[in-house]
């Protein structure tokens, strides 16, 4: 909370106003009901936040602390459904409502509300003990020697990866972990380990797809966790995606998935919808409804094929009109016939396509699918017209006393009532089976059914923290995807379910690691990965190593610098069809670095306002240039520090002014498992000093430098990060030595002109002490010129 209230000034676009706090002294002396105004950009907190009320947004963060600030914390304990108005707890009792003029939520509180209480070693192991005492380093993970069945499986599993056309590096990661799910003593934990754009997501739903359709064979329950909602909801959708090219579900039920956390978030849409938790209860509510559900259809199918008399005071009952006009028995038996079928066929759609097989029973399943195809032919024959309209009275009235009438309608009448009295026994006998043997839920309370698709689903979807959730369900495996990211006492929460034999982690400790405030935990290592640990340790790590992502001039630095060359460019992105030329000009190619001699504004967070304007100036261009070939081209801008991220999103306007591009601004952390086809890198950093500050972090750098496509564009100040003693000293030196340095001269213009700003050329001898070569200094250089001075400042 410390760390966010230091960077509160440059949250003043995500506050919310608030218009009137009002006390609730019926919840206790601090608690208040607080509307605020709908506003662009800003974010309503959720339930659980830590939100902080100021009188004013402050300008510097020594403003909270000073006699003129005022300030208080508060925990949100419910918001509304138009998320305008929420109650809160604070931490005092407020003077008055007008002091609070802005709220901005500062964090979730509950994920370490759910970290604190796992904290408890003896709890944790009685709940399970394989997993954690390993963690703990109290007992030991050592696969075991396969034994001639393990190999026989293997062997069945590698056959099944042929069709998904898996590299080498990833089908030998799933073949590990499968035959380790299978396997007694085998090592507890598994390790894939996904630099960017290795083909990580395919790997895991691959992985997940087998262990899916062998779970008639296997009976595995299974747990997926990633660290965000976005990142949890991409594993699932490829996962669908993956079911539907491979018909992996029978009958398109999805009964056995389910994806469950914040709906906004997550993004709900689609193939998503299908499994996620709030839609299916809201399907299956219906569904198990004692007035309009599964049980309520059956007996009203038994009363009407099989109880004359509740028939006959049925119709009795219909024909009570005001006007007094008497609905033909035949019209009367064929439209309640027709009712009854359409919500029994409905709800059983729905409980087909939402509850899985395995709780259904075989047995169940096929006498649904039976009765439902039988009344189908049922309403056929009833619907005939060569017997004429009282062939439906007649079948429904003989077993009321009433003798079926041979005197009219021949041969064909008589076999048709007998085939419609010999249907109706037989759907009599499976729907009365199916009454006594069906063991689904009769409840419209929405927590009973949450707790019954949490108890029957075997594939599980949800953030690691939402996980705590499930603390009544078992598990047998745990797979964390971006398990890098998480700090080890966030692995804690999935860890600690019951009945866990093996866990699989598939991150890259050579990325962004778990964001760590504190000083002291951060040099005891407190922020380190269980992924990280257990790599650490001598657990082997399944390295995927080729990547189908960056064109290889792209790829080239990371590879060198962040993972000892081991990364080999994938077929598709080293054919030239995978290279694109958005604008003209060597500076535009694959990748270049962008020399500006601009100058960072003073502050926690810098701005460079020259860079800026080089920024507005290529997204014109770009714009330009998409508008006329009319193709759409997606484009990042990272920036390492908000203020300058601010500052660019305020300039470039919604996402419909940059049309046809598709833009997106953000910080390096923002876009961990993103890819765009253009990468334009802010540095930001300008002084004389070689400051650069967290920008050194190199897996802060490998991720900035591995979301490019096809090209990426990086801006900075060289003579600054050449002085920085940092990774950025070699990547400077690396572009000079590749001839991919360029000067961005203004002309003498302030930056901030709509004037052309003309001059691009290769670093010279003055700068470094090389030469380049004659064909860089010519014609080439010119047209870079040319092509340059057509440019404006975006308005």
């Amino acid at each position: 909370m410390s760390s966010k209230l230091e960077s509160l000034p440059n949250a003043h676009s995500s506050a919310v106003p608030i218009r009137s706090m009002v006390p609730k002294p019926s919840k206790g002396a601090k608690a208040y009901h607080v509307a605020v105004a709908g506003r662009r950009g800003a974010r309503s907190p959720f339930i659980g936040d830590i939100v902080v009320l100021v009188g004013a947004m402050p300008r510097r963060a020594a403003d909270l602390a000073s006699n003129d600030g005022s300030y208080c914390l508060a925990h949100v304990k419910d918001v509304s459904r138009d998320k305008l108005s929420f109650e809160i707890r604070a931490s005092r009792k407020m003077q008055g409502a007008s002091c609070c003029a802005f709220a901005a939520s500062l964090l979730s509180f509950m994920p370490y509300v759910r970290i604190w209480r796992c904290l408890d070693y003896d709890a944790a192991v009685k709940r399970s003990p394989a997993l954690v005492k390993v963690v703990a380093g109290d007992a030991l993970s050592t696969p075991s020697v396969a034994s001639s069945a393990g190999a026989e499986t293997g062997a069945d599993v590698a056959a099944k990866l042929s069709a998904f056309k898996l590299n080498d590096s990833q089908a030998d990661a799933i073949l590990s972990c499968v035959t380790a799910t299978r396997r007694d003593g085998a090592a507890k934990f598994s390790l894939i380990w996904g630099p960017p754009g290795t083909g990580k997501t395919k790997t895991i739903s691959v992985l997940l797809l087998l262990l899916l359709t062998s779970q008639a064979q296997t009976k595995c329950r299974v747990l997926t966790c990633a660290p965000t909602n976005t990142a949890i909801s991409q594993v699932a959708s490829r996962l669908l995606a993956l079911t539907k090219q491979h018909a992996a579900t029978d009958g398109g039920c999805h009964g056995d998935l389910l994806l469950f956390g914040n709906r906004e978030r997550m993004a709900i849409g689609g193939d998503l919808s299908e499994i996620f938790l709030d839609t299916r209860v809201k399907r299956l509510k219906k569904c198990f409804s004692q007035a309009t559900g599964w049980r309520h259809c059956l007996v009203s199918l038994v009363g009407f094929l099989g109880e004359p008399t509740t028939l006959r005071s049925q119709y009795n009952e219909s024909c009570g009109q005001k006007d007094g006009t008497k609905l033909p028995e035949a019209s009367f038996i064929r439209s309640r016939f027709h009712q009854i079928f359409k919500n029994l066929r409905n709800c059983f759609r729905t409980i087909m396509s939402q509850v899985p097989k395995a709780v259904l029973l075989e047995k169940n399943y096929k006498n649904i699918v039976s009765v439902i195809k039988m009344l189908e032919d049922f309403s056929k024959l009833l619907d005939r017209k060569i017997a004429g309209n009282n062939v439906a009275v007649e079948v429904f009235m003989t077993m009321s006393g009433k003798k079926c009438d041979d005197s009219a309608g021949g041969v064909g009448k008589n076999a048709l009532v007998e085939n419609l009295m010999r249907n109706k026994t037989t759907i009599l006998g499976v729907t009365r089976t199916l009454l006594g043997d069906l063991k689904l839920p009769v409840t419209r309370s929405d927590f009973r059914i949450k707790k019954f698709c949490l108890r029957s689903a075997s594939f599980v979807f949800c953030t690691v923290s939402g996980s705590a959730k499930l603390n009544a369900q078992k598990m047998d495996l745990l797979l964390i995807d971006e398990a890098g990211q998480l700090k080890e006492c966030e692995s804690l929460i999935p860890l600690q379910l019951s009945g866990l034999k093996q866990a699989v982690l598939i991150g890259d400790e050579r990325q962004l690691p778990a964001t760590v405030k504190s000083k002291v935990a951060e040099t005891a290592l407190l922020g380190r990965s269980l992924f990280e640990r257990l790599s650490l340790l001598g657990h082997k790590k399944h390295l995927l190593n080729i990547q189908y992502r960056m064109h290889p001039s792209i790829s080239m630095f990371p590879n060198l610098n962040f993972y000892d060359r081991n990364i080999l460019d994938g077929a598709n992105v080293t054919q030239e069809g995978h290279q694109r030329s958005y604008l003209q000009g060597a500076m535009f190619g694959p990748y270049s670095f962008i020399n500006i001699d601009g100058r960072e504004d003073p502050g926690r967070s810098k701005r460079n306002m020259a860079e800026l304007a080089v920024i507005l100036e290529i997204l014109h261009a770009l714009k330009k240039a998409c508008t006329s070939s009319q193709l759409g081209v997606s484009v990042g801008v990272i920036c390492p520090y908000a203020a300058q991220v601010e500052a660019i999103q305020q300039q470039t306007g919604d996402a419909k002014s940059m049309l046809p591009l598709t833009l997106r601004v953000n910080s390096v952390d923002g876009f961990q498992g993103s890819e765009e086809d253009v990468i334009i890198l802010s540095t930001v950093r300008s002084n004389g000093a070689g400051f650069i500050g967290f920008m050194s972090n190199v897996r802060r750098t490998n991720v900035a430098l591995t979301r490019a496509r096809h090209c990426l564009w990086i801006l900075g100040n060289a003579a600054t990060l050449r002085g920085s003693g940092s990774i950025w000293e070699e990547l400077v030196r690396d572009a000079v030595d590749r001839r991919c340095f360029f000067n961005w001269h203004d002309g003498g213009a302030g930056v901030s002109s709509p004037v052309p700003l003309w001059g691009a050329g290769l670093i010279g001898d003055s700068d470094f002490g090389v030469h380049p070569p004659a064909a860089y200094c010519g014609q080439e250089a010119d047209d870079i010129c040319d092509a340059l001075g057509s440019l404006r400042l975006a308005e």
